[in-house]
């Protein structure tokens, strides 16, 4: 489990080798030189990043006085005395270049956004920024600072041209030629937001490489993330049912590389480089008929580092960590919230709420760690519950309960057609969702895999399987985990449990399956599926009563 650490020296001992040369350093180009500083940059120890939103300055108290204290007090600080080692701090960035920034892009600065108190020219006035402070904090308290910049994000489509949202830029007032649609009734498109620009203009690349460059000139970070996950829209193209052409591909090529060379000139002019950063789908096809070419994106070394998953999540994350290491990558799961409605589990099944617990969470960060993830990502986590999942050691879980779910995240937020028509045909994860039930037939067999870590298994004592269904009192599943069939304990109407020893489970892949009865009716379904795992000395029931 200390790979992340392990990387990390070997990296640079490679920098030192490639500093010194066989006869000391004055053998070493400048271009040598450089990208040894980079590879130790890129190998600085960051197991576990923070992501946030730039709401702290959007959301305001109405009674709290507008001081540095108080900006950091509202989320920052919950970062201290965690294992949190990066934040990647979003200046909101809702709007393509509207960000709470007096020196990059269009400002945004109102006093109120939708009945909220917004506090950016209250932080101007002072001769500062959201964005300044998040790095002046990082800094003092020995943090690594990320700029997370929205690539396309769409929160300002819930205005008109003629009453914009105040998330709506100038640029996209003055250049309605640029975007995907319009607001009216039948000039929206089918698989993307109307106000999305669309980057096949030249406008529109122009004005993102001079934000970048104002970003990465004017403000003390280590790297910039281009989130493409918020929203995962390039191409009208796309937007209106097709997939992204090779020319479209090259295009946004193209287009990296240009801002792969602002940053590169930008961190040169500090002499400390600025680390290429990417949030996107964790699929490279699905990346690919949307625009984004990642296996030529890390041939070229456009990115350093991948951050997978969002919105949702389509493949195990061992597949997306070795694509990445395969090319010189490094690759970061995506822990974002589940969005998968609660509702759905509240009156059946309590335990399935589990999801969004610190047991949920030790799952997921033992699974990514040992599937091969230089570490983890952690999105739209705030305040006591970002301190308490930081406190989670991505490296280390042993002795922790987990409990882990055929579906992590889906139905709650955008789906993977939302932004590419049948986008769903790149999901090999299960599809059982309690947000979507899954329809089965009479004697139907639903077979699927779920990865456990070994650090997990380490200890532990014993282990129970859940399933949630629609089925009415006295129909019974059959069930199997690896291949051995195990007897399910019906204690509600379509709620099964079965207690499993903990030899039933293997580090990494398990197989499981359900098998519904001969006397399952029309529209019978299931529902939702979790696997709990408890440590030694930590012995509580696991079914609810």
């Amino acid at each position: 489990m200390n790979v992340a650490r392990n990387v990390y020296l070997v990296a640079v001992a490679s920098a030192f080798t490639v500093l010194a040369g066989p006869f000391g350093f004055c053998n070493s180009s400048p271009d040598d030189v450089w990208a040894a500083r980079r590879a130790e940059a890129l190998a600085r120890p960051r197991a576990f990043v923070y992501n946030t939103d730039g709401n702290d300055a959007h959301n305001w108290p109405s009674n709290l006085p507008v001081t540095v204290g108080n900006f950091t007090g509202r989320r920052l600080v919950h970062a201290l005395g965690t294992r949190i080692t990066t934040v990647s701090y979003c200046p909101l960035s809702s709007g393509f270049g509207r960000l709470t920034c007096r020196k990059a892009g269009e400002a945004y600065c109102v006093k109120s956004h939708r009945g909220k108190r917004h506090v950016s020219a209250d932080l101007f006035a002072m001769g500062t920024d959201p964005l300044e402070l998040a790095s002046q904090f990082c800094r003092t308290n020995g943090l690594e600072i990320f700029v997370s910049l929205r690539v396309n994000d769409t929160h300002d489509a819930a205005g008109t041209f003629e009453r914009p949202d105040p998330l709506f830029p100038d640029f996209k007032k003055n250049n309605p030629d640029c975007l995907m649609g319009r607001p009216e009734k039948g000039k929206r498109p089918p698989f993307c937001n109307w106000s999305a620009v669309d980057f096949s203009h030249e406008k529109v690349r122009a004005h993102m490489r001079k934000f970048v460059r104002e970003l990465a000139e004017n403000y003390d970070i280590d790297g910039i993330e281009y989130d493409f996950n918020r929203h995962t829209q390039l191409f009208k193209s796309v937007a209106m049912g097709g997939e992204a052409s090779q020319a479209e591909l090259d295009l946004m090529t193209a287009f990296m590389r240009e801002l792969r060379a602002i940053t590169e000139e930008a961190g040169r002019k500090m002499n400390r480089p600025i680390l290429a950063v990417m949030r996107a789908p964790d699929s490279v096809e699905y990346c690919r008929a949307v625009g984004i070419d990642l296996a030529r994106w890390f041939d070229e070394r456009l990115v350093d580092i991948w951050i997978g998953g969002g919105y949702f999540c389509l493949n195990p994350w061992k597949a997306s960590a070795d694509f990445a290491h395969r090319h010189g990558v490094k690759f970061y799961a995506s822990m974002d919230e589940t969005r998968i409605p609660r509702s759905a589990a509240r009156k059946r099944l309590p335990f399935l709420e589990g999801r969004m617990t610190l047991p949920f969470y030790a799952a997921r960060f033992a699974d990514a760690m040992a599937s091969g993830c230089d570490g983890v990502y952690v999105f739209n986590l705030e305040g006591d519950s970002l301190h308490q999942i930081g406190n989670i050691d991505p490296l280390r879980t042993t002795g922790r309960e987990t409990i882990r779910f055929a579906a992590d995240r889906g139905s709650g937020g955008y789906r993977p057609w939302r932004y590419l028509k049948d986008g769903g045909r790149f999901i090999n994860l299960p599809k059982i969702d309690p947000g979507e039930p899954r329809r089965v037939k009479p004697d139907e067999t639903c077979a699927f895999e779920m990865f456990v870590a070994g650090d997990s298994l380490a200890g532990a004592t014993k282990a129970t399987a859940k399933v949630l269904t629609s089925l009415k009192a006295g129909e019974k599943v059959a069930f199997a985990c690896n291949g051995r069939p195990f007897d399910m304990r019906e204690f509600r109407p379509g709620v099964f449990d079965c207690p499993l020893p903990a030899d039933a489970l293997k580090p990494g892949a398990n197989d499981f399956s359900v098998t519904f009865p001969q006397t399952a009716g029309k529209g019978a379904t299931f529902n939702d599926f979790a696997l709990r795992i408890v440590p030694q000395g930590n012995q509580q029931e696991g079914h609810d009563k």
